[in-house]
């Protein structure tokens, strides 16, 4: 079965060692699903410079020329959907999900014009980086197979983690590292809830002095002189989640 293929390309998601092993990898799966084309990208102005901007596909060259002459990385209709869901959609419902002026009409038509007709779309997003998404489109004409849409779900999903391992990771890995204690990670949750240094004392039983202290370790420890640094590279990072900046319990003890 296509979903136990799909499943080993899971099980070797580290294993790949080039974005050209990912595309072959989806090539071959998507044609067995009957997809024509995929696209893996992040929603940015294309620059081939730009070395931590992930992109790859197998759209006509003429497509993704015109599509990058227009600037069209982030104004896509398709890209600002992305935005507004954390779980796939099909193109056939873009005009439920998005105002679309003429000038996405006309996107729309010239992808027609192309060879690319209806897909779907499964959107990624990780706090600090770049929204992307990864599609799957059929030839104009030819419905898009529903279903192998919970196929091009996980297929999407996969796919873009396999890419971003080797484009984003490896570029972004000593921003993202952050090292906290855990009673600093604590005391910069608690900031992340706007409260103030003798309220954390409060909550914590300990003295406004220590909270200043382990506020001032963490600080030199991660090389910035702020604290509010602090609480963004927590975040990003994941040693502090959103559901404690919203107001749970910063603290892991009872």
């Amino acid at each position: 079965m296509l979903i136990n293929i799909v499943q080993r390309f899971h099980d070797v998601i580290e294993l790949f060692d080039s974005l050209e092993s990912v595309s072959q990898a989806v090539v071959a799966i998507s044609r067995l699903a009957g997809f024509r084309y995929f696209a893996i990208a992040h929603h940015e102005h294309w620059q081939p410079n730009k070395s931590d901007v992930l992109r790859v596909h197998n759209y006509p060259a003429e497509w993704a020329a015109w599509f990058d002459a227009q600037g069209l990385g982030v104004r896509d209709p398709v890209h600002r959907a992305s935005q507004l869901r954390n779980s796939g959609f099909g193109w056939w419902a873009l005009e439920h999900l998005v105002d679309l002026t003429p000038d996405d009409h006309k996107v729309r038509a010239m992808a027609q014009d192309a060879g690319i007709g209806d897909g779907y779309t499964v959107p990624y997003h990780v706090p600090g980086e770049r929204s992307g998404s990864c599609s799957f489109a059929v030839e104009p004409g030819i419905r898009f197979p529903r279903d192998q849409i919970p196929l091009a779900q996980a297929l999407g999903s996969f796919a873009f983690e396999a890419a971003r391992n080797l484009v984003v990771v490896p570029s972004s890995h000593r921003r993202r590292t952050v090292r906290l204690t855990e009673r600093e990670r604590e005391i910069v949750a608690f900031l992340g809830q706007g409260k103030q240094e003798k309220e954390i004392a409060r909550h914590l039983e300990i003295s406004p002095a220590t909270v200043n202290a382990h506020l001032k370790n963490a600080r030199i420890r991660n090389g910035t002189s702020k604290s509010a640094p602090l609480i963004v590279r927590g975040l990003f990072a994941g040693s502090i989640t959103y559901g404690e900046l919203m107001g749970e319990r910063a603290s892991r003890r009872s």
